[in-house]
């Protein structure tokens, strides 16, 4: 027997105890194809829980197919991403985590998933399986391994050379139909795991959301919702003080209700943010995002809401506090700083000052522009967010 079969084998082992502690997550391990996204995305359904795909979730980061990630740079720049993109939901997520299908041969993906989770196997018909890989490949969908050998072949090793590993570190297997109704198969395999380390559900949270731009954050957590990232949110408000913004077009047809709210000349920033009060209060949102929300608001606003307002800054505060979008980027570079990222944190009286929710942070690279460091933090404002309002 391999030591990695060994090693796993022990995670297996250790992962049960006479005091069963509720665990973070479910994740569904198995072969590419074999439904794990399908199917865990049924279960979370079924059970009320955030659900996330890995392979999804690094397609995001890389804002590229994986399929054409891989043709340009190959596997070995791909499973250091994939890595990095796996432990950070083995520490900041809690749901149902549906993995690609080599994501635990790494060690550290093992290890870090392994130590609060309980794994499901998925593991039906391999020929379904097979056949339905096949028929990927033949549409482009499908990266090669082994491009040296027949599709079939390379298929049936992989399957060799990964199903003792699925199965050693599982805590439980299933053999769902592949073909089978994925809501009803769902309802079956949640039926199989025990409850006594199932994640808690999160609480329902009404929200509000103020933007007075693109929309481009607003849109992240729409497709977070709609992909089941978080589906304890309801979207009750949403502002914006420019009958122009992007925003806007996005936000309707998703929000209880859609205001425009621009400033009358005549009317002051309190009175302003008295009328905007009024609406949180008609709306009772559990939390406000200002996402792209280009005003300060007022000592009033922020006495009577400030705790349940967070904002997102594009730094980790409290560096290049008081810089607003591309100046805190172009402030960074010119700094030579190692890191950037964003800070979600509680709105104050003094712009950027109020209590941090979290930060999450993004490697500089050498070759990194204005823009290209804008869209890296763009993407952790959304994963930010989609974080703060998972939490319990």
């Amino acid at each position: 027997m391999s030591g990695f079969i060994v090693l796993a084998l022990l995670f297996s082992a250790n992962s049960t105890t006479h005091n069963p502690v509720r665990k973070q997550n479910i994740v569904f391990v198995g072969f590419r194809g074999a439904g794990k996204s399908k199917f865990g995305r049924a279960v979370a359904l079924a059970a009320g829980l955030p659900f996330a795909d890995l392979d999804a979730e690094v397609e995001f980061v890389l804002d590229e197919p994986i399929v054409d990630f891989v043709e340009k740079h190959g596997w070995q720049v791909f499973r250091e991403v994939e890595q990095r993109v796996t432990h950070d939901f083995s520490r900041n997520f809690s749901g149902v985590i549906a993995t690609g299908g080599g994501t635990i041969e790494n060690s550290k993906n093992l290890q870090n998933l392994k130590k609060n989770s309980t794994f499901v196997f998925i593991n039906p018909n391999f020929s379904a399986v097979k056949k339905h890989l096949i028929a990927e490949e033949s549409k482009g969908r499908y990266q090669r391994v082994n491009p040296a050998l027949p599709l079939a072949q390379e298929l049936d090793q992989l399957w060799m050379q990964r199903k003792d590993i699925y199965s050693a570190t599982a805590d439980l297997e299933v053999t769902p139909d592949f073909n089978g109704n994925p809501e009803e198969e769902g309802k079956q395999i949640l039926e199989q795991i025990s409850k006594t380390n199932f994640p808690k559900i999160p609480p329902v949270k009404k929200i509000a959301i103020f933007s007075s731009r693109n929309g481009s954050t607003l849109q992240g957590i729409l497709d977070a919702q709609k992909k089941g990232r978080i589906p304890n949110v309801e979207l009750e408000l949403f502002v914006t003080d420019k009958k122009d913004a992007g925003a806007l077009k996005k936000a309707k047809g998703n929000f209880h209700r859609v205001e425009i709210f621009e400033q009358d000349k005549k009317m002051s920033r309190e009175e302003y943010d008295r009328e905007l009060m009024n609406l949180l209060r008609e709306n009772k949102p559990d939390l406000i995002l200002l996402a792209g929300w280009m005003r300060i608001l007022s000592p009033l606003f922020c006495e009577q809401f400030g705790n349940q307002t967070y904002n997102v800054h594009p730094s980790l505060l409290p560096k290049f506090a008081g810089l607003m979008g591309d100046d805190v980027h172009r402030a960074v570079l010119d700094s030579e700083e190692k890191y950037t990222g964003c800070t979600i944190h509680r709105v104050s009286a003094t712009v950027d000052t109020g209590e941090t929710v979290l930060q999450r942070k993004v490697l500089i690279d050498e070759q990194d522009t204005i823009e290209s460091l804008r869209k890296k933090v763009q993407k952790q404002e959304i994963l930010g967010f989609c974080e703060a309002l998972e939490r319990r």
